[in-house]
């Protein structure tokens, strides 16, 4: 078929030859050129735009124009033009750059012009990019540096040419097709919007690094497939494989030598702590979708301790990576942070060696959140998606809120030595380090989840009532491999809980039974230099935010057990009274 025949049976798009259906050419969907703007014959196209060519010149149906007489400049161009060197960069003709064209093997899709609407070029575009493009709490995005990017109009308006071609016809005043023609910015922008587009592509909640377990809807546990699982909507782009085989001795060896050097302050509850911090991350599929899991914090006595290395045993083992960040700002700041690893698909929050006071409410819901939605930076655009992020806090002398030390699982660490860099390890484990091991570790932790399987699945000595079936899963998993329950209550000894503390001091000084006014309250926590904040710590009058926030504490522990005495309040206004009495 000559060249002008193939390009009429694509504009009548009917008599396309086999080569062509399969390059994707279909229902008089022409192919695609370079885009450039039209120009004389004689000179050269620039290859990076687009290629528009006349068929009806191409075809010989309109006849020849007179040739002009040429001048003294058009001659000199003329003999440059006759030059060997210039007749080898002589333009492809029409014919020429239509039959590179038809030869292409990408599918050939006609972009938006004359009987050619937005929706149909979204439906073929969404066929073709399936493979390569997700959706992702309603955003559009591709697998990108081991996340997943949220893909903006002006980048897809190139990443389609690296699947397809593009073409545009136009039949106003003769056939003229636009070959490799570009996307216009605000088509991106409707394709990307458009429910055609949108229904085509996967929808996507995890992103893995390795292979993880799952927990199927008929009960079995096994390893999640490379590539897409389309009952998790998970994909799986393998970085590191693992032995599937490892015994459950050779495990429990395995994760004893890994956390061997670390000094824990409470000996087994911490160690077990850390160890399902480790299993937590790689079993987190294990978990029906909506079910809640703790955040970890790493305590030390001192700088040198090891925290963020424990922290890294789990996630650069699970994830392959360590990202680092540091407490934000204000709590502003905090949102927007945990907002962005929802929408990039990260697993976890690493807040590293953070001081002060963690008191942030974004971050205690994020935490108690199973599904998280917040308002796009820049924009009135909301995002949605499932929350499946775990948090990593390590610190030094830091204090907490009660919601926190409920919402978190401790590991306490000591160091010994005056000084951390007289610590001598045997086998320091730095990132690099931990990247080698992956393979043992990921292969002893699956070890624990097939031993527990095998065991009936038994569930461990104490649950939690803030993540109870993580609680149930994960730490059955622990307890079975004989790490002792990572549920078990905390003494918290390096970090401060100041509310509770102060509450604990407040009721052991009260007398039991005995009626307490509210500045009978207050001289008391200032005789016990608690609550300064609030209280203050000297005679002065309290403002009327302090009084509000100081009456707002003491009610969240009315009729509450504080170590082994009962506070309760009774009558309202100024009639108020405290008393701490013996638990019934």
């Amino acid at each position: 078929m000559s060249t002008s025949t193939a390009l009429d049976a694509i504009l009548r798009g009917t008599g396309l030859p086999e080569k062509m259906w399969k390059a994707g050419v279909s229902h008089g969907a022409a192919p695609a050129l370079p885009e450039t703007a039209q120009r004389p014959a004689q000179q050269p196209a620039t290859p990076a735009t687009s290629q528009r060519i006349a068929v009806a010149s191409i075809q010989g149906d309109v006849p020849a124009m007179p040739e002009p007489k040429p001048t003294a400049k058009t001659q000199t161009s003329q003999n440059a033009r006759n030059a060997p060197e210039q007749r080898e960069r002589k333009p492809a003709t029409g014919a020429e750059t239509l039959s590179k064209f038809l030869e292409n093997e990408k599918p050939k899709v006609r972009l938006p012009g004359d009987n050619r609407t937005l929706s149909s070029v979204a439906t073929d575009l969404g066929r073709y990019l399936a493979g390569v493009l997700f959706v992702h709490n309603g955003e559009v995005t591709e697998f990108r540096d081991n996340l997943l990017a949220p893909v903006a109009p002006q980048r897809f308006r190139t990443l389609i040419e690296k699947h397809v071609c593009c073409y545009r016809q136009q039949v106003p005043n003769g056939r003229v097709i636009e070959i490799d023609a570009t996307l216009s910015e605000s088509d991106a922008r409707g394709i990307l919007a458009s429910p055609f587009f949108l229904e085509c592509l996967r929808v996507l909640h995890h992103l893995n690094t390795v292979r993880l377990p799952v927990l199927r809807v008929d009960g079995r546990i096994e390893l999640l497939p490379e590539g897409y699982d389309a009952e998790t909507c998970t994909f799986t782009a393998r970085t590191t494989t693992y032995a599937e085989d490892m015994s459950f001795e050779s495990a429990q060896a395995e994760l004893r030598d890994l956390f061997g050097e670390f000094q824990f302050t409470d000996g087994e509850r911490s160690e077990s702590v850390a160890v399902s911090a480790l299993v937590g991350l790689f079993g987190k599929h294990l978990l029906m979708p909506g079910e809640l899991r703790p955040a970890f914090t790493y305590l030390k006595n001192c700088e040198g301790a090891g925290a963020t290395t424990l922290a890294a045993t789990a996630i650069v083992t699970v994830t392959g990576e360590l990202p680092i960040g540091s407490k934000a700002k204000d709590d502003d700041e905090m949102r927007k942070l945990l907002t962005s690893t929802i929408r990039t698909g990260q697993e976890v929050v690493f807040l590293d060696n953070m001081r002060g006071q963690l008191n942030s409410p974004s971050l205690e819901a994020f935490v108690t959140a199973p599904v998280w939605s917040d308002r796009l930076l820049g924009s009135n655009e909301i995002t949605r998606g499932p929350n499946t992020t775990t948090v990593f806090v390590t610190s030094n002398g830091l204090s907490i809120t009660p919601d926190w030390r409920r919402r978190s699982l401790f590991v306490e660490l000591h160091l010994s030595e005056e000084r951390a860099e007289d610590r001598i390890y045997k086998r320091p484990l730095s990132v690099p380090v931990l990247k080698a091991m992956r393979p043992q570790i990921l292969a002893a932790s699956w070890a624990l989840i097939r031993h527990w399987d095998a065991m009936g699945r038994p569930q461990p000595t104490r649950s939690h009532s803030a993540f109870p079936a993580w609680a149930g899963t994960i730490g059955g998993i622990v307890e079975s491999a004989g790490f002792g329950c990572p549920l078990a209550t905390s003494n918290v000894a390096v970090v401060a809980d100041e509310d509770g503390q102060g509450m604990r001091q407040l009721v052991a000084a009260m007398t039991p039974g005995t009626l307490y006014t509210s500045r009978e309250i207050v001289e008391l926590c200032r005789k016990l230099s608690i609550f300064e904040g609030l209280v203050g710590s000297n005679d002065s009058e309290m403002d009327r935010a302090q009084r509000s926030a100081f009456g707002r504490l003491l009610a969240r522990y009315d009729d509450r057990r504080v170590s082994d005495l009962k506070f309760c309040i009774t009558g309202t206004g100024h009639g108020r009274r405290f008393v701490a009495g013996r638990p019934m």
